[in-house]
């Protein structure tokens, strides 16, 4: 978020500076001048910080390109972006049990209520690198679709099975050679308020299955009121990690039962006041 205060302090600064300079003088001017000045540095930070990311985005990548490893550069761009907008967004974040994460690349799975649901733990676990397997239409986003193209952010097409189980395998590989953590929400979409948890696609815990890596379970817990509060309210929001499992956990497991037991988990915090 630096950043971004940064740029747009400085597009401000040097608006500001520029039109007081060179702006005629007369009473018209030195009765409106201050607040106009201040419309123009917004809009001129806004642009400043749209062009930095544009360029940013469109050097550090190529959709031609398949990447294996995050860019520290793009990752950095996109975790302040990201938390430029959860903390604007009035967020009242309690986290609970996240000293059981592991330091070592693992497969973390959530419920979904919202699109803030992966900005959360973006910001949150923005020391570590963890790319989203995510739906092929986040990545059209402006600004960050190449970053998160760069971040190594898997899409998927939910109607094609055969692409879906090549970006599991492409996770499984970030996982295997410690480039990067995986984030999935078995559920495939953001579900309504009044479904606690649906069923999950099974097919994301063969990442799992094939790694052996550690699963970091998470619930998110009120997030799907964070677009109904803002600008008037916080939202009070919840984000724990209710049990990491290792290998020796599920290793006798196939990716249907594995689906199934971190179901009933995540299922059973949910339903907990």
């Amino acid at each position: 978020m630096a950043v971004l205060l940064f740029l747009l302090l400085l597009a401000l600064a040097l608006s500001l500076t520029s039109a007081f300079t060179f702006w005629p003088v007369n009473e018209w001017v030195d009765f409106y001048r201050p607040l106009v000045m201040f419309v123009i540095g917004i809009i001129a930070g806004v642009a400043f910080v749209w062009i930095f990311y544009d360029i940013n985005g469109r050097l550090l990548s190529s959709y031609k390109k398949k990447y294996n490893k995050p860019s520290n550069w793009a990752r950095f761009l996109l975790n302040n972006g990201i938390e430029y907008i959860v903390i604007h967004a009035r967020i009242k974040l309690k986290k609970i049990g996240l000293e059981k994460i592991p330091n070592e690349p693992f497969l973390l799975v959530g419920n979904h209520k919202s699109k803030f649901d992966p900005m959360i733990v973006t910001s949150v676990l923005k020391r570590r690198d963890l790319a989203f397997i995510t739906k092929d239409d986040n990545m059209k986003i402006p600004l960050a679709n190449r970053l998160m193209w760069r971040c190594c952010y898997m899409p998927v097409d939910r109607e094609d099975k055969l692409q879906s189980l090549e970006q599991f395998k492409k996770a499984a590989e970030l996982i295997d050679s410690g480039a990067s953590s995986v984030g999935v929400y078995p559920e495939g979409a953001r579900q309504k308020e009044d479904v606690v948890l649906s069923d999950f696609h099974n097919g994301s815990f063969a990442i799992a299955t094939k790694t052996g890596c550690p699963i970091v379970v998470i619930t998110m817990k009120n997030t799907s009121n964070i677009h109904k509060n803002y600008p008037l309210k916080r939202t009070k929001v919840t984000m724990k990690c209710v049990q990491v499992l290792y290998k020796e956990d599920y290793g006798n497991m196939n990716s249907q039962e594995l689906s199934d037991y971190v179901h009933g988990i995540m299922l059973q915090d949910l339903q907990e006041n």
